[in-house]
Protein backbone atom coordinates (compact mmCIF):
# COMPACT_ATOMS: atom_id res chain seq x y z
CA UNK A 1 0.00 0.00 0.00
CA UNK A 2 1.09 3.52 -1.06
CA UNK A 3 0.83 6.34 0.94
CA UNK A 4 1.13 9.93 0.03
CA UNK A 5 2.31 12.67 2.16
CA UNK A 6 -1.09 13.83 2.45
CA UNK A 7 -2.13 10.76 4.16
CA UNK A 8 0.78 11.05 6.68
CA UNK A 9 -0.39 14.25 7.55
CA UNK A 10 -3.32 13.09 8.22
CA UNK A 11 -2.39 10.47 10.40
CA UNK A 12 -0.18 12.87 12.26
CA UNK A 13 -3.37 15.24 12.76
CA UNK A 14 -5.60 12.08 13.61
CA UNK A 15 -2.48 11.29 16.50
CA UNK A 16 -3.11 14.52 17.67
CA UNK A 17 -6.86 14.83 18.18
CA UNK A 18 -6.61 10.98 19.54
CA UNK A 19 -4.20 12.71 22.18
CA UNK A 20 -6.70 15.85 22.80
CA UNK A 21 -9.71 13.71 23.55
CA UNK A 22 -11.32 10.83 25.41
CA UNK A 23 -11.90 8.23 23.35
CA UNK A 24 -12.16 7.49 19.98
CA UNK A 25 -15.96 8.17 19.46
CA UNK A 26 -14.43 11.76 20.30
CA UNK A 27 -12.82 12.21 17.20
CA UNK A 28 -14.19 13.40 13.92
CA UNK A 29 -13.30 13.91 10.47
CA UNK A 30 -14.06 17.67 11.08
CA UNK A 31 -11.30 17.70 14.09
CA UNK A 32 -8.90 16.29 12.23
CA UNK A 33 -9.47 18.32 8.96
CA UNK A 34 -8.99 21.41 11.13
CA UNK A 35 -5.95 20.21 12.46
CA UNK A 36 -4.30 19.53 8.51
CA UNK A 37 -6.01 22.97 7.75
CA UNK A 38 -8.42 21.47 5.18
CA UNK A 39 -12.06 21.35 4.94
CA UNK A 40 -13.80 18.73 6.02
CA UNK A 41 -15.59 18.10 2.74
CA UNK A 42 -12.39 17.95 1.18
CA UNK A 43 -11.70 15.41 3.47
CA UNK A 44 -14.36 13.45 2.88
CA UNK A 45 -13.78 13.54 -1.15
CA UNK A 46 -10.18 12.95 -1.40
CA UNK A 47 -8.77 10.79 1.77
CA UNK A 48 -11.09 9.08 4.27
CA UNK A 49 -14.70 8.76 4.26
CA UNK A 50 -15.16 8.27 8.21
CA UNK A 51 -12.70 7.83 11.22
CA UNK A 52 -13.32 3.90 10.88
CA UNK A 53 -11.63 4.00 6.84
CA UNK A 54 -8.90 6.54 8.68
CA UNK A 55 -7.85 3.77 11.51
CA UNK A 56 -7.44 1.03 9.15
CA UNK A 57 -5.63 2.68 6.76
CA UNK A 58 -3.51 3.99 9.97
CA UNK A 59 -3.01 0.11 10.57
CA UNK A 60 -1.21 -0.72 7.26
CA UNK A 61 0.74 2.40 7.37
CA UNK A 62 2.35 1.52 10.71
CA UNK A 63 2.56 -2.42 9.61
CA UNK A 64 3.87 -1.98 6.56
CA UNK A 65 7.82 -1.58 6.98
CA UNK A 66 7.64 -4.25 10.12
CA UNK A 67 5.25 -6.64 8.16
CA UNK A 68 8.05 -6.27 5.13
CA UNK A 69 11.30 -6.55 7.99
CA UNK A 70 9.50 -10.15 9.58
CA UNK A 71 8.70 -11.60 5.84
CA UNK A 72 12.32 -10.90 5.29
CA UNK A 73 13.65 -12.64 8.95
CA UNK A 74 11.11 -15.72 9.05
CA UNK A 75 12.37 -15.97 5.18
CA UNK A 76 15.97 -15.98 6.14
CA UNK A 77 15.64 -17.46 9.15
CA UNK A 78 13.38 -20.12 10.01
CA UNK A 79 14.35 -22.85 12.15
CA UNK A 80 17.32 -20.93 13.74
CA UNK A 81 17.21 -20.90 17.34
CA UNK A 82 18.08 -17.35 17.10
CA UNK A 83 14.98 -16.00 15.54
CA UNK A 84 13.36 -14.37 18.44
CA UNK A 85 16.56 -12.32 19.09
CA UNK A 86 16.50 -11.66 15.05
CA UNK A 87 12.95 -10.44 14.91
CA UNK A 88 13.25 -8.34 17.80
CA UNK A 89 16.23 -6.01 16.94
CA UNK A 90 15.03 -6.14 13.35
CA UNK A 91 11.17 -4.78 14.62
CA UNK A 92 12.10 -2.90 17.06
CA UNK A 93 13.64 0.40 15.75
CA UNK A 94 10.63 0.14 13.03
CA UNK A 95 7.68 0.15 15.99
CA UNK A 96 9.78 2.97 18.16
CA UNK A 97 10.24 5.45 14.57
CA UNK A 98 6.28 5.18 14.63
CA UNK A 99 5.76 5.53 18.58
CA UNK A 100 3.53 8.38 18.69
CA UNK A 101 1.27 6.37 16.52
CA UNK A 102 1.79 3.41 18.27
CA UNK A 103 1.06 5.30 21.73
CA UNK A 104 -2.33 6.09 20.35
CA UNK A 105 -3.36 2.49 18.82
CA UNK A 106 -1.95 0.35 22.24
CA UNK A 107 -3.85 3.22 24.39
CA UNK A 108 -6.81 2.82 26.30
CA UNK A 109 -8.19 5.74 24.58
CA UNK A 110 -8.37 3.89 21.07
CA UNK A 111 -10.43 0.64 21.90
CA UNK A 112 -9.88 -0.54 18.60
CA UNK A 113 -9.38 -3.90 16.14
CA UNK A 114 -5.19 -3.30 15.87
CA UNK A 115 -5.16 -6.73 18.12
CA UNK A 116 -7.16 -8.36 15.66
CA UNK A 117 -5.58 -6.46 12.57
CA UNK A 118 -2.02 -7.64 13.68
CA UNK A 119 -3.62 -11.44 14.53
CA UNK A 120 -5.17 -11.45 10.98
CA UNK A 121 -1.77 -9.68 9.17
CA UNK A 122 0.68 -12.29 11.17
CA UNK A 123 -0.97 -15.68 12.04
CA UNK A 124 0.02 -17.09 8.59
CA UNK A 125 2.99 -15.93 7.96
CA UNK A 126 4.40 -17.00 11.16
CA UNK A 127 2.56 -20.53 10.91
CA UNK A 128 5.78 -21.92 9.39
CA UNK A 129 7.86 -21.36 12.02
CA UNK A 130 5.23 -24.06 14.18
CA UNK A 131 4.47 -27.58 14.37
CA UNK A 132 1.83 -29.29 15.76
CA UNK A 133 2.72 -30.33 19.43
CA UNK A 134 1.63 -33.31 21.39
CA UNK A 135 1.10 -32.06 25.11
CA UNK A 136 0.02 -33.76 27.50
CA UNK A 137 -2.03 -36.11 25.22
CA UNK A 138 -3.28 -33.02 23.24
CA UNK A 139 -2.64 -31.71 20.14
CA UNK A 140 -1.74 -28.50 20.04
CA UNK A 141 -1.86 -26.88 16.62
CA UNK A 142 0.41 -24.61 14.93
CA UNK A 143 -2.32 -22.02 14.40
CA UNK A 144 -2.53 -21.84 18.30
CA UNK A 145 1.28 -21.42 18.67
CA UNK A 146 1.18 -18.81 16.16
CA UNK A 147 -1.63 -17.09 17.66
CA UNK A 148 -0.39 -17.09 21.34
CA UNK A 149 3.15 -15.15 20.06
CA UNK A 150 1.39 -12.76 18.47
CA UNK A 151 -0.79 -11.70 21.05
CA UNK A 152 2.08 -12.44 23.75
CA UNK A 153 4.11 -10.08 21.21
CA UNK A 154 1.27 -7.42 21.28
CA UNK A 155 0.86 -7.47 25.00
CA UNK A 156 4.59 -7.09 25.70
CA UNK A 157 4.72 -3.70 22.81
CA UNK A 158 1.99 -2.74 24.41
CA UNK A 159 3.40 -1.92 27.91
CA UNK A 160 6.52 -0.70 26.02
CA UNK A 161 4.44 2.21 24.50
CA UNK A 162 2.28 3.00 27.04
CA UNK A 163 5.28 4.19 29.20
CA UNK A 164 5.18 7.95 29.05
CA UNK A 165 8.38 7.89 27.65
CA UNK A 166 9.60 4.71 26.27
CA UNK A 167 12.83 3.56 26.32
CA UNK A 168 14.99 2.87 23.36
CA UNK A 169 14.59 -0.38 21.69
CA UNK A 170 17.97 -1.41 22.04
CA UNK A 171 17.15 -1.11 25.98
CA UNK A 172 13.69 -2.75 25.52
CA UNK A 173 15.08 -5.70 23.76
CA UNK A 174 16.24 -7.80 26.10
CA UNK A 175 13.14 -7.77 28.15
CA UNK A 176 10.62 -8.81 25.15
CA UNK A 177 13.61 -11.69 24.16
CA UNK A 178 13.67 -13.07 27.78
CA UNK A 179 9.50 -12.29 28.50
CA UNK A 180 9.11 -14.46 24.76
CA UNK A 181 11.70 -17.22 25.33
CA UNK A 182 10.35 -18.30 28.96
CA UNK A 183 6.70 -18.65 29.79
CA UNK A 184 5.02 -17.24 32.44
CA UNK A 185 6.03 -20.71 34.92
CA UNK A 186 9.14 -19.96 34.31
CA UNK A 187 9.07 -16.49 35.12
CA UNK A 188 6.99 -17.07 38.76
CA UNK A 189 8.96 -19.76 39.17
CA UNK A 190 12.34 -18.73 39.17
Amino acid sequence: MQFTDSDIQIFQAFAKVAQRTASFSDITIKAIADEVGISRQAMYQSHFRNTDELLTSLYYYVDQDIQDEIKAVVTERAGSPSIIHHLVYAVLPLIYDKRGFFQILYSDKINSTWNGFMEDRYSDLLLPLFQDRLHMGVVVPATVQSKVIIHEFIGLVSIWMNQTDPVLPEAFAPILIYALNNSASTMINN
